[in-house]
């Protein structure tokens, strides 16, 4: 905090990562992707956070919409930076008439090293700093994902989703935890010193998250909260 004149910084570059491997090229999932048992404990937790979840997500938001009027031969959900595809196999439990070539599990290969084959979904590797590569999907789902970058990186992200969506067709949906300005629930904002002390990044309000997607060329459609307190799902489109 001294270096950053005792700011947060929104710099993913100069965040505690970087000075404590002494290294300013130091990238959090460039380390734990060189070590296989982080990378495995980091899926797990994800997993175990997914697993906690007192509604899940496809109770929390109308899945059943995105089927209708969904295009034959088309990705019905892309799951990016998705981990072990826990959450597409929480869609296909509730939707299993919906094939794995309709459901997509996309993130780095060192995430994806230790899943296994599943009925519930096929596999991609992607980066998505890169332009995402299926274009036109029902729906893109980022769940957690956002929240671990810095705000111009998130919007870098969801640049890539923008330009692979349809207009009239494509959906995202932000499942991300929602700082209460006045209620804040004690598990988000101890996410928020933790996402600032080690990414740089930070948990967001209703309105922030707003001027993020809606700074990308999307709109937000609706926030659709469950039983989780501090959790909702973004429902955005293209503007």
């Amino acid at each position: 905090l001294k270096a950053s004149n005792f700011r947060n910084s929104t710099d993913n570059t100069r965040s505690n990562l970087q000075h404590w491997q002494g290294r300013p090229d130091a990238m959090f999932f460039d380390y734990i992707g060189s070590h296989p048992d982080l990378a495995q404990d980091f899926n797990d937790a994800m997993e175990g956070n997914s697993r906690g979840n007192l509604t899940n997500w496809p109770e929390m938001f109308p899945t059943q919409t995105l089927l209708d009027g969904a295009q034959p031969g088309r990705a019905v959900v892309v799951d990016v930076g998705g981990g072990k595809g826990h959450d597409l196999v929480k869609f296909h439990v509730k939707h299993p008439e919906v094939g794995a070539e309709a459901l997509v599990l996309q993130d780095l290969a060192s995430m994806l090293k230790d899943v296994k084959p599943d009925p519930a979904f096929t596999v991609q590797t992607y980066d998505f700093f890169t332009p995402q590569p299926v274009k036109g999907a029902r729906a893109y789902f980022m769940h957690g994902v956002l929240h671990d970058w810095p705000v111009a990186k998130a919007q870098e992200i969801l640049g890539n989703v923008a330009a692979a969506m349809e207009r009239g067709y494509s959906k995202l949906l932000i499942h991300e935890n929602m700082v209460n300005e006045r209620n804040p629930v004690a598990r988000v904002t101890s996410l928020d010193m933790l996402m600032m002390a080690g990414m740089a990044a930070a948990e967001k309000t209703e309105g922030e998250w707003r001027e993020i997607v809606e700074g990308v060329g999307l709109k937000v459609v609706k926030i659709w909260t469950g039983m989780d307190r501090g959790e909702a799902i973004i429902e955005a489109e293209l503007a």
